[in-house]
């Protein structure tokens, strides 16, 4: 399938055009505008400006000014809100063309405000809005499917420095740190990479870690998500984005020291500057330098990035944004745990159960990985009409790595065998997106709408050479094997391998969230993805995942009852079969539907989902005991989840969740019945922290707590390794001020063993202690 990016282009923007003018030409709109202040007359900043009926709003600037353009002539009740303040509301009437002033006063002083502003509001973990989960600006309580936001002031109060720590947060999710690099999360009973980046593709990142000093915000959508992003970014479980930070029209800037346990020193700079006096043109650079040494009895992490952002106010239509992420790692790999079939049917049944040292290493710190990623992002938003955005994205994506990777395998229970190889992996991607946002009535029905095209390619090369270094004794002293032992056993084994690989996406996507009345909405939404892989054994596939949802709101604005239908794909490669034949098979789908609830409300103090959802696959691979692969294998996802942040009170909040997921497959030529590996059926995640008010004498003192809860998992398809449940608590407390701040957090307080649930099942951090300081200007 082949796609006239142009011509498709060109056609519906004239659509568009004629629509918008063709529905603002019955009626001219008006708008309310006006300015809020303290009791004691001074301006009051970012409080929360809306027109009820419509939820339609915005917030009060630095001057206590707000304005709300766009509305059709009629009567209308207007609030304002905010943390720590007294809701008003008024009823208005619009005018046709006319601009009408409604100026608020609020009951509490300027110092009261800020008080409550600076020391609860800017910590909120709360976020009601995403501009990347629908590929358009859309309220969390208008959006049938279910995402979680982890924010920077979350792991901020956690004196967070790695991904997994990060990615802890997320409800219903376990983190862990993949063997050939990346971090991944189990969520809803699948394996998700963060993979996107401001809702563009992020895959460089599969055989890296990240670092989370330019991360704003971790967005996690729930359930099959290739309608909006593709199935090169999502997986049946979800999609993980990274939202980064952003330039913004003030001189500001942090840097900080953290140092702690195993060697932790780490600096890190946020620096944000207008470059001119119109603050058209606004940069900002965030840097860290991080080395590590391993938890483990040998090895290391050691994480370099640098990325600058810069953003140009073109005009009052077209702003650029162009970012450049520069990042090195070197560091050891998780190896690769292996049992041969004697071990799993008369030696260990528990990994907890294995006779090693729990902090014991099979090799050395030499024997490591090193990876150099540069990442160029780019965006045109040019506004084209009233509601109508036009956004061009691009991105260039290329990694280069060199690693050692080990793989030990238990051949009885007293005995591994240590085998190595090295990879060496270059990778290109490459991605153009375009999407034509809209907000317009049709016969008085209101459409949020966007439409969107996609190009991504990606091209690796990877060489692959292995050896074999020994069979040890695992009750005698054990020697790390070295990176020149590794070496050693390549050249001798003198295998080389080379694996090409190029393949393209093209896909078309577009999406419309209706309000048939003022509390009930319907979405609809459909993609096609054709995929072609290059090289020696070229093929094709063409897919639709389509996707539903409808939204009642019982209480308009803060109480919500949802449905959806979602879908999520994976293409298959041929196959050739143990008799020589060759099949072709088709992409296997992933089918959800969930129904649940979601609450925004009390002022912005509450935000929570509940639901329940079911996840079907019926048509994966499987392969029968001769060899032969067949495309009839069913699997099935389902269970109940909750997600909740809250600020209770000033300065209070908290945030939380859990999962029970049942996931097994359902017809198999073996295993059928047992639950999928790595997938603990119960998890628990939550956050509290409370920050003192100025009011207080205790005023910049905070102090936070937490705990993570997994359930047992297994190791293996046959359910006979298991991997046990856990519960860790961590703990971070806090002082801080105008001009810098300092802190302590201390993670696994109990000091748990405890084993990752992921296909390595390696051993996690023991207790952590990590001091950090910050200098404000």
């Amino acid at each position: 399938m082949k796609y006239k990016h142009s011509s498709i282009r060109l056609f519906i923007l004239f659509l568009a055009l004629v629509s918008s003018t063709s529905i603002f030409a019955q009626t001219k709109t008006g708008s309310v505008k006006g300015t809020v202040t303290t009791k004691d007359g001074k301006a009051a900043v970012g409080i929360d400006v809306v027109v009820k009926a419509l939820n339609k709003g915005t917030n009060s600037d630095e001057k206590g000014k707000y304005i709300i353009k766009d509305l059709v002539p009629g009567q209308y009740t207007l609030k304002i809100s905010g943390l720590g303040i007294a809701n008003q509301e008024r009823k208005i009437i619009i005018a046709e063309g006319k601009s009408r002033e409604e100026d608020f006063k609020l009951d509490i002083s300027f110092q009261q405000l800020e008080d409550v502003v600076v020391y609860a509001g800017q910590y909120n973990y709360q976020t009601d809005h995403s501009e990347d989960v629908a590929k358009m600006p859309l309220n969390n309580i208008d959006n049938p499917q279910v995402y979680s936001v982890v924010t920077k002031e979350l792991l901020k109060d956690q004196f967070n420095t790695n991904i997994t720590q990060a990615l802890n947060n997320v409800p219903g999710a376990v983190a862990s740190t993949d063997p050939a690099g990346g971090g991944s999360i189990t969520v809803r009973g699948f394996t998700s990479e963060p993979s996107a980046r401001n809702g563009m593709p992020f895959i460089a990142a599969g055989r890296s870690s990240l670092d989370p000093v330019n991360i704003e915000s971790i967005e996690v959508l729930k359930g099959p998500a290739a309608t909006l992003f593709g199935n090169a970014i999502t997986s049946y479980g979800g999609a993980v984005n990274l939202v980064t930070k952003k330039p913004f029209e003030t001189f500001k800037g942090e840097v900080s020291y953290s140092m702690g346990s195993w060697g932790l020193n780490r600096v890190t700079a946020d620096i944000n500057t207008p470059l001119n006096l119109e603050k058209t043109a606004l940069f900002r650079v965030n840097a860290v330098a991080n080395k590590q040494n391993s938890y483990m009895s040998a090895g290391h992490m050691n994480r370099y990035a640098f990325d600058p952002s810069l953003l140009l106010k073109v005009n009052d239509r077209l702003t650029l944004s162009f970012d450049l992420e520069l990042y090195q790692e070197d560091g050891n790999r998780v190896p690769y745990l292996r049992f041969d079939s004697l071990v799993k049917n008369n030696g260990v049944k528990n990994v907890s159960e294995l006779p090693i040292g729990y902090r014991t290493s099979l090799y050395a710190d030499n024997f490591n990985a090193v990876v150099n990623t540069q990442r160029a992002y780019f965006q045109a938003r040019y506004e084209i009409a009233k509601n109508w955005t036009s956004l061009t994205n691009l991105s260039v994506n290329n990694e280069n790595v060199t690693s050692y990777q080990g793989y030990p395998t238990f051949y009885n229970i007293d005995s591994i065998k240590r085998s190595i190889s090295l990879y060496g992996v270059t990778t290109t991607n490459f991605d153009i997106q375009h999407n034509l946002q809209g907000d317009f009535l049709i016969g008085g029905i209101r459409n949020r709408f966007v439409w969107g095209l996609d190009y991504l390619s990606s091209k690796s090369d990877m060489t692959y050479s292995s050896g074999f270094i020994d069979g040890i004794n695992i009750n005698k002293t054990i020697i790390p094997v070295t990176k020149e032992q590794a070496d050693y056993a390549i050249s001798s084994n003198g295998y080389v391998a080379l694996y090409p690989s190029e393949w393209l996406h093209y896909a078309t996507y577009i999406s419309d969230l209706a309000n048939i009345t003022d509390r009930l909405m319907a979405l609809a939404s459909v993609r096609i993805d054709r995929y072609e892989r290059k090289g020696s054994a070229p093929y094709g596939q063409t897919s639709a995942a389509p996707r539903f949802g409808l939204v009642y709101q019982p209480v308009k604005g803060v109480l919500s009852l949802f449905g959806n239908y979602m879908s999520g794909f994976q293409n298959n490669s041929p196959s050739v079969q143990p008799d020589g034949t060759q099949i072709n098979f088709k992409a296997s789908y992933a089918r959800q539907w969930e129904a649940g609830i979601k609450v925004d409300g009390f002022s912005k103090r509450l935000t929570a989902s509940l639901s329940y959802y079911n996840i079907d696959i019926n048509d994966a691979l499987r392969t029968d005991g001769s060899g032969f692969v067949y495309q009839d294998g069913k699997q099935r996802s389902k269970g109940i989840e909750l997600d909740l942040t809250a600020s209770p009170a000033p300065g209070l909040n908290l945030t939380g969740g859990y999962v029970y997921n049942d996931n097994q497959y359902i017809k198999a030529t073996s295993n059928e019945g047992k639950q999928s590996q790595f997938n603990p059926k119960t998890i628990a995640n939550f956050w509290v922290s409370y920050k003192f008010l100025a009011q207080s004498a205790l005023k910049g003192f905070g102090l936070g707590f937490g705990g993570n809860y997994a359930d047992k998992s297994y190791y293996d398809a046959s359910n006979t390794i298991i991997v046990p449940s856990y519960t860790i608590f961590n703990g971070s407390v806090f002082f801080e001020q105008e001009k810098w701040r300092a802190g302590i957090a201390l993670n696994n307080i109990g000091n748990k063993k405890y084993w990752s649930h992921s296909f390595t099942a390696n051993p996690q951090p023991l207790r952590q202690v990590t001091a950090s300081v910050s200098l404000k200007f």
